[in-house]
């Protein structure tokens, strides 16, 4: 009687896997292409996602060979992933040297006070001027922040301290968009 039980079961178990991977298929769908998307945007993104699905599914198979407690493992698979993955956003919102803060006025005044001219100095004198204010900028950040940190040390009142260098950031920063509204688009 056991084997005629046995031979109910498998019609319904292939139904029953049928019916999953059926359910499935949109998600297959969007996965697929979620991918391809991606793989067109940028492969190092896709280069990432499959580096960390190896990785998470390695971890597993590890994980189940050495019986890992199932929220260690995953603790471990989530960091693994989160680590490709902030190592993808680091290196894609990564860029050169090249400064953004005030970069259309930069250029803007490249085009406009040089045109004409025959001297090339005149690029690099406005290209100075405008690091030599990135630099006032950030020294006044760092000095700020300095004076923030020490109010929190001494168990002072830091938001007070902190108000003005917060002031000037949101200051020079609308002035940074209200400057790429004024110059527009001067490649």
């Amino acid at each position: 009687m056991p084997l005629r039980s046995t031979q109910l079961k498998v019609p319904y178990q292939l139904k029953h896997r049928f019916t999953h991977v059926l359910a499935s298929v949109p998600l297959l769908l969007a996965f697929a292409v979620f991918l391809s998307v991606i793989c067109s945007q940028s492969p190092s993104l896709l280069l990432c996602l499959l580096v960390g699905t190896i990785a998470v599914a390695f971890i597993q198979q590890i994980g189940q060979a050495i019986a890992l407690p199932k929220p260690w493992l995953i603790l471990l698979q989530t960091l693994v992933f989160s680590a490709i993955l902030s190592f993808f956003w680091i290196d894609y919102f990564s860029d050169p040297a090249a400064a953004q803060f005030f970069g259309k006025a930069e250029t803007f005044f490249k085009n406009n006070l040089t045109q004409g001219s025959q001297q090339t100095g005149a690029a690099a004198a406005v290209s100075l001027v405008f690091n030599v204010l990135r630099a006032l900028y950030l020294l006044y950040i760092a000095v700020a922040l300095i004076g923030v940190i020490n109010a929190v040390r001494k168990d002072e009142d830091w938001q007070v301290v902190a108000r003005t260098p917060l002031l000037v950031v949101i200051a020079v920063t609308v002035a940074d968009v209200l400057t790429s509204f004024i110059v527009g688009n001067n490649n």
